[in-house]
């Protein structure tokens, strides 16, 4: 058997893939790479530049990127504002060869460096973070999966006996042995009212009102909600220490399901006690003794001083002062154990690894962590949940490990082991001057991301050098780095970039930041160390989808990252196309936006406010023109938001909540500016004609779908219809018997008959619609929301303005020219555009002109409107709150509105009645699950 198995392995080893062996002394841990230089001159050598013979002439690149960061190898590590390589690849192919030398200042994870080596280029990955180039080194190293398991299996055999006594517990269903899964923390508060202290866990959910009136999810006292007294619990006011409230525990005696959960105030005595005795009994255990591995002793950023912030990322609600204290120390203790045994791993590149592994969910095994079945933390930020899940550290590391072989495996097919990393200045290059074929680089986005604060539990951890921060190119008020230092040091850092880099050759940059003044230092320090701008007049940008806390919440941050690519004028080339003249005031400058925004939307109605700030941004820069603005304040002077509801599906909208992300607002030019109508008809025109393509295509999918159950309702009806003439002439011609099962039998097959025909007459009436490419609302809701350009207004006008209302309750659109001309010359009327401008005015209070108000026949005309075309909202507004004065109506005006308006009234009733029955009726069966 022995024999048999070496074979099998043998035979795998015949087709394994060649592991990729790096370079020697391609990395040097937090020092800067003496080798270097060397690497750089080996290529020069290899490829000698010539001025004079150079060719290079490659344009700028012009596509903007749609990706995703959901790949194996982008989910190895976390780092903050990471690109995917597979983005970044897009450009190395663009801009250079194979074999080109291909730098990344500011490398962080590692996503150039990546990129270059999967594309055969040369790779040189800098950074001052030894966190940074220490992932980096892990990002970029193939190695051997199956020696890198057989390390990781002795590791576990090595911890295990000390993890087993850390996490053990017992099975309050069977009293077996049993290991703790995780444990829930939760941070405990004092009610105001009757003064008990609660774990904010225990609190019970309600809706509350902001100081705007509007809803919010509020955490309220469990003892004033038994008495029916809502009393809220802030989070703001003073805490009074975290504690356990919760476990979940996996028996190993053959309970199942294995998983099971306890809770500290559980109803059944017997968890209760459990959770005492073991569960709580463990951790007094724990606390009672030493941990006996070494773990870092540093405090936060090295501040010894417990009175002052140790970080711009320090808050008075999240004090914690050192290293140790961001972990409970069941999981201090766990965490250092592993580490220890790591350490001990003979071969370097098994160590690393398995390193950079431990080192990945090192955050999620913090108190960061929240409580969830999703592990993780807030990215970007020390924020320390009010209820934490702090989960068995083998267990988490074990996982990540097995997740963390597909990105393994996929780093064999770099191209090539040419890679040198450093962690040193950018500022000060060890690089020979006209020697780098192309960079891409991702800077630090001035006070955006706090790179060396969120490092450093990670580089103590490791043992890095953690004093390196004076050098750090930020924005720190703790630290006392200014903008204007970080212009300086930017400066410098791109004068370097500028220098290595070949003539007539580009530098991608990569940015991520809503500040209008950044963006124009970006600008001045691009054009003052002499690069020219590429003159694209559309935004680049590499999109992810994903987004960070941040991008989800805020109105205009950029959702994805722009890029701008500047190029290195080759001697004697005049830089005229960078242009700062000055000499424009606030207001001038001020017109220049505006111009922009209106272009835009002229081009791209019901664009968020993000996609709008990229142009103006993108559009700027690209011009040497860019200057701090009040971009929300000009933005209002041209454009109105319409806000529309995250839909959780297609008829329940998603929770209000404090940051407002159950909205959408998307921005259209005023009514009153120039082409706003044009540009609103344009995409009105674009979505029917998307609508129209729609319904044609699934009515044919429906009629071709329903052919075969349309022809055997057909046979069966005609079958039927024969055995039911046959049984009336047997019961008319036999004998008493036969002529009551005669009867018995046509009574059975007339019922029959009957569902058939009316399921026939339904599918008949269907099968009509479709022919006539009709379709329900539903249907057409189902294809229109999930569109990116939409017209202002809601779906039932739009249909209204474009196509026709059947009597079955369907849409179908135009048939005959004169059924067009017909639609158009009522759009062309432009009735229900200043309905609803006026409306929209109504709703938020907005000042309206005497000229602008319509007269009592108008307003009469355009509630009569409102209840024909389904507007009940705006019929109902119109007649409440539009000025209207029914004493100056002719009598017969004023019963036609009166009866207008309380058809709009009965309708919203309805359809409120309706909606909520269809959620009681969700609600029984969630209940029934």
């Amino acid at each position: 058997m022995a024999r048999k198995k070496n074979d099998t392995k043998n035979q795998k080893n015949l087709f394994k893939q060649d592991i990729p062996k790096m370079l020697e002394g391609y990395y040097s841990g937090d020092k800067p790479n003496p080798n270097l230089c060397v690497f750089i001159e080996a290529h020069i050598k290899e490829n000698p530049y010539d001025p004079q013979n150079d060719d290079y002439d490659v344009p700028a690149f012009d596509k903007p990127i749609e990706t995703t960061k959901a790949t194996a190898i982008y989910n190895m590590h976390t780092y903050w504002s990471k690109k995917p390589h597979d983005a970044i690849r897009q450009y190395i192919r663009h801009y250079t060869e194979p074999g080109d030398m291909v730098p990344g200042p500011f490398c962080g994870s590692g996503g150039t460096a990546l990129a270059a080596l999967m594309e055969g280029r040369k790779a040189i990955a800098i950074d001052r973070s030894p966190a940074a180039t220490f992932i980096t080194k892990n990002y970029c190293t193939p190695v051997d999966v199956d020696k890198l398991r057989e390390a990781f299996e002795e590791l576990e055999a090595e911890v295990r006996p000390e993890i087993d006594w850390l996490y053990e517990t017992r099975c309050d269903r069977c009293g077996g042995k049993a290991t703790t899964g995780y444990t829930v923390y939760s941070q405990i508060f004092q009610c105001p009212r009757c003064l008990e202290k609660i774990p904010l866990f225990d609190c019970v959910d309600a809706i509350g009102t902001t100081a705007k009136g509007k809803p919010k999810k509020i955490k309220t006292c469990p003892y004033c909600h038994e008495k029916g007294i809502v009393e809220e619990i802030s989070t703001r006011s003073e805490k009074f220490g975290a504690v356990p409230v919760l476990v979940s525990y996996i028996c190993e005696g053959g309970c199942k399901p294995k998983r099971d959960k306890r809770r500290h105030n559980d109803p059944d005595i017997k968890k209760r006690m459990y959770f005492e005795k073991y569960d709580l009994g463990k951790i007094r255990e724990i606390e009672k003794k030493d941990i006996p591995y070494w773990y870092p002793p540093h405090k936060m950023m090295n501040v010894e001083d417990d009175s002052i912030p140790w970080g711009d990322e320090w808050r008075l609600g999240r004090n914690f002062r050192s290293v140790k204290e961001l972990f409970t120390k069941r999981n201090l203790w766990a965490l250092s154990v592993i580490l220890s045994a790591i350490k001990t791993i003979i071969i370097p590149l098994q160590r690393d690894a398995i390193k950079f592994c431990w080192n990945s969910v090192l955050l999620n095994l913090s108190r960061m962590t929240t409580n969830r079945d999703r592990l993780g933390f807030l990215k970007g930020t020390y924020y320390l949940p009010q209820n934490c899940r702090c989960t068995n550290v083998w267990g988490t590391v074990a996982n990540k490990f097995r997740m963390m072989i597909s990105g393994w495996e996929a780093i064999h097919s770099i191209g090539t082991n040419a890679l040198n990393i450093s962690t040193e200045d950018v500022r000060s290059l060890n690089v020979k001057s006209n020697s780098i074929d192309y960079i891409f680089t991702d800077p630090p986005y001035a006070d955006k991301e706090q790179y060396g604060e969120l490092n450093f539990v990670w580089e103590a951890w490791l043992g890095f050098d953690t004093h390196w921060h004076d050098e750090e190119i930020i924005v720190n008020k703790v630290r006392d780095k200014t903008e204007a230092d970080w212009a300086n040091m930017m400066r410098q850092a791109m004068a370097e970039c500028y220098r290595v880099l070949k003539p007539g050759h580009w530098l991608s940059l990569c940015y991520h930041d809503t500040s209008e003044g950044t963006w124009a230092l970006v600008q001045d320090i691009m054009a003052e160390t002499g690069f020219i701008v590429d003159q694209e007049s559309e935004a680049l940008f590499i999109d992810t989808g994903q987004k960070s806390y941040n991008q989800k919440v805020a109105d205009k941050v950029n959702k994805r990252d722009l890029v701008i690519n500047f190029r290195k004028p080759k001697p004697g080339e005049a830089r005229h196309s960078v242009s700062i003249t000055g000499d424009e005031n606030a207001e001038t400058f001020s017109q220049k936006v505006l111009t922009i925004i209106r272009e835009y939307l002229n081009e791209h109605p019901g664009h968020t406010k993000d996609r709008i700030f990229d142009a103006v941004v993108s559009r700027l820069v690209r011009k040497g023109q860019m200057e701090a603005h009040d971009f929300d304040t000009l933005l209002v002077q041209v454009a109105e938001p319409v806000v529309e509801p995250r839909m959780k599906d297609l008829f329940t909208p998603e929770q209000p909540d404090l940051f407002g992300t159950h909205e959408i607002k998307r921005w259209y030019l005023k009514d009153t500016e120039e082409g706003a109508e044009e540009s609103d008809r344009a995409v009105a025109d674009a979505a029917a004609r998307k609508i129209e393509t729609f319904m044609k295509k699934q009515c044919k999918h429906e009629l071709k779908k329903s052919q075969l159950r349309w022809d055997q309702l057909k046979h069966k009806i005609k079958t039927l219809s024969a055995k039911l003439a046959e049984l009336k002439m047997l019961r008319n011609g036999a004998d008493e018997e036969k002529a009551k099962r005669a009867r018995q039998d046509r009574s059975r097959l007339k019922r029959e008959l009957a569902q058939l025909e009316k399921e026939h007459e339904k599918m008949r009436i269907e099968r009509s619609e479709w022919k006539k490419n009709a379709l329900h609302y539903t249907y057409i809701s189902e294809f229109y929301f999930p569109l990116q350009s939409k017209p202002r207004g809601k779906l039932a006008e739009l249909l209204e303005d474009y196509f026709y209302f059947t009597e079955q309750g369907n849409w179908r659109p135009p048939v005959i020219d004169e059924e067009r001309t017909e639609k158009q010359a009522r759009r062309a009327q432009a009735v229900r555009r200043r309905l609803q401008s006026y409306c929209r005015s109504l709703e938020s209070g907005d000042a309206i002109a005497n000229d602008q108000r319509p007269d009592n026949t108008t307003m009469a005309e355009w509630i009569r409107h409102c209840k024909r075309s389904g507007l009940y909202e705006q019929g109902k507004l119109l007649y409440e709150k539009g000025g209207l004065n029914l004493d100056n109506l002719a009598e017969e005006t004023m019963v036609n509105v009166e009866e207008d308006y309380q058809v709009c009234v009965r309708m919203l009733a309805r359809g409120e009645s309706s909606k909520s029955g269809k959620e009681k009726k969700r609600s029984r069966k969630k209940k029934l699950k």
